[in-house]
């Protein structure tokens, strides 16, 4: 019985790897424009109004450029830089994060840099106006002047040669008091003889990205994805040819989600706005935040105003993002975190993470005083596991004679053994409670390293486990790991048969070893620790208890 629900315990745990693995929906990368037609045709003329912007450089004529010229704000976190061509960001790096890329030498890794699409118009925070609510004709790529820069801004100027339909625009970059936060500020002055209608859009975009794994069962990389918050309601498009969504009125935040990033746009200084979100056949991904259309008089002006968040998805950080109106209402980016299932167990999890990780410094530290706060909580259920299997072993020889006689009778050995269980007060799953609540534990740790950027290239030891959240790039834990579960295994009574007892002494650490490898190291971290600590008390308790055996003659007659 306990053999079975072991093996049952191990196959549970492996068809959750192969399906987070094989048969988890992994978006395809869309087709190219003629390779298919938008999902929904309530979007059909939004997605033939990205495609032409895509190929507006080749399909139309143009006129000799200016010379591009690239403008830097930059604090302790991030590194802004913004290019005259459409006054759009050309990269935004995070100081503190490196790139993940297998292929570099650690030496050579740059910094993660949030932009991800580099042909214009595409760039992040590109100006757009819905050629429906818009009387003039915006073009498809602009050239703008540095009208301004200084300590923590940048103002740029367009206007157009020709056309005086075409209003006069300044757009006012502006570093924030808060982290990683960007103000925007875009003013368009009507220098025609009559009104012109506008409404303006803020764009963000971001190129597809193929989920990659660590290896042949590492788990998935998020893809990035347009996301939006309307009200209470979270918005979501898969990064799939033609798929779109528009949010309602009273957006608190829309933009593009990656795994442990997030860059958003938040309205500021309106009531109401809606958002744009689409994954357009040439494998950009796009998310736009829309305010309401306004009417400039001859001479007059029009001021908007948008925040701008780029960074880790840290949720202190997050919580402090505000926007609206007044420009204090929460904007609620949290939301984009998700633990799935076991959120109820990731964020207390994280919080405990943290406050280990204030008084050591170290977050594999931090598991490992973790893995020890479980243990203390788990022991009242531990030693009850172990006083089972305790009183299992000694009714080993019971067993074994019950199976000589009634082992071609299957049924009837079933009844009979649960009636020895019975008679002796004993519970057969007993032993194994303790991988059973652990289970949870092991999931939700790997969710939180999975979604957690604090823990996001966290090291342990500098050198070989520089990032908790990665495999372990030797292989060295998962396979002490091994040898640690083997010895517990050897250390542990069992009621098995011989034959049997060898199987799982040898399964279970090859299982363990085998699906760990490419798993991240801080989960491999916390079983590791489990172990030796399980050892540790497995031996103290041996060395407490004895197990003496029941002799045959003292079992119950046959009935």
């Amino acid at each position: 019985m306990e053999k079975r629900t072991i093996v049952a315990i191990l196959l549970c745990l492996a068809i959750w790897l192969v399906w987070q693995h094989f048969f988890m929906e992994v978006p395809k990368p869309p087709a190219r424009p003629d390779g298919g037609q938008p999902a929904a045709e309530a979007v059909d003329k939004s997605q033939e109004k990205k495609d032409h912007q895509a190929k507006a450089v080749e399909t139309e004529p143009q006129t000799e450029r200016l010379e591009e010229k690239l403008v830097s704000l930059r604090t302790e976190l991030f590194e802004a830089t913004f290019t005259t061509r459409g006054a759009a960001l050309k990269s935004l790096k995070l100081l503190e994060f490196k790139e993940r890329d297998e292929n570099k030498k650690p030496e050579e890794l740059g910094r993660e840099d949030l932009v991800s699409t580099t042909d214009e118009p595409l760039l992040p925070l590109t100006l757009v106006f819905d050629p429906e609510k818009t009387s003039f004709k915006w073009p498809k790529v602009t050239d703008w002047a540095v009208e301004q820069e200084g300590k923590g801004f940048v103002r740029m100027r367009y206007q157009h040669p020709s056309d005086q339909n075409i209003p006069v625009i300044t757009k006012t970059y502006r570093l924030s008091d808060q982290v990683y936060q960007l103000d925007v500020e875009v003013e368009l002055h009507n220098r025609s003889g009559s009104s012109i209608d506008e409404q303006v859009g803020l764009s963000t975009f971001g190129s597809f990205q193929a989920p990659a794994t660590t290896g042949c069962m590492g788990p998935p990389s998020a893809p990035r994805q347009p996301m939006c918050l309307a009200g209470e309601e979270k918005l979501e498009v898969d990064p799939k040819p033609g798929e779109a969504s528009i949010g309602k009125p009273n957006v608190l935040w829309t933009g593009i989600n990656e795994q442990y990033f997030l860059t958003a746009i938040i309205p500021i200084g309106v009531e109401e706005s809606i958002c744009k979100l689409e994954a357009s056949h040439d494998k950009v991904l796009s998310s736009t935040l829309v305010y309401s259309d306004t009417v400039i008089p001859p001479g007059g002006a029009a001021k908007h105003r948008f925040r701008v968040y780029a960074g880790p998805k840290q949720m202190k950080i997050m919580e402090e993002v505000t926007g609206g109106k007044d420009g204090k209402r929460p904007a609620k980016l949290t939301t984009s975190v998700d633990y799935g299932w076991f959120s109820f167990l990731c964020h207390p999890m994280l919080w405990l993470l943290k406050v280990f990780y204030s008084v050591v410094g170290n977050y594999g530290l931090a598991i490992i005083f973790l893995t020890i706060v479980v243990k203390i909580l788990l022991l009242p259920l531990t030693q009850k596991s172990m006083q089972s299997m305790r009183e299992m072993a000694k009714l080993k020889p019971l067993m074994e004679d019950l199976k000589k006689r009634f082992g071609d009778d299957k049924q009837r050995l079933n009844q009979e053994m649960m009636n020895l269980y019975k008679t002796h007060k004993i519970n057969p799953m007993g032993g194994c409670f303790p991988m059973l609540l652990q289970m949870p534990i092991w999931i939700a740790l790997y969710r939180t390293l999975y979604s957690s950027v604090e823990l996001y290239q966290a090291p342990f030891i500098p050198g070989w486990l520089d990032d908790l959240s990665y495999r372990d790039p030797y292989f060295i834990m998962p396979l002490v790991l091994g040898g640690t579960m083997f010895l517990q295994q050897k250390l542990s009574p069992t009621t098995a048969d011989t034959q049997q007892a060898k199987m799982m002494m040898y399964m279970m650490p090859a299982f363990f070893t085998f699906i760990m490898l490419y798993l991240p190291s801080g989960l491999v971290l916390y079983i590791f620790v489990n172990s030796l600590l399980s050892i540790g008390h497995q031996l103290l308790y041996n060395r407490m208890k004895s197990v003496p055996s029941v002799a045959v003659e003292d079992r119950s007659p046959e009935t």
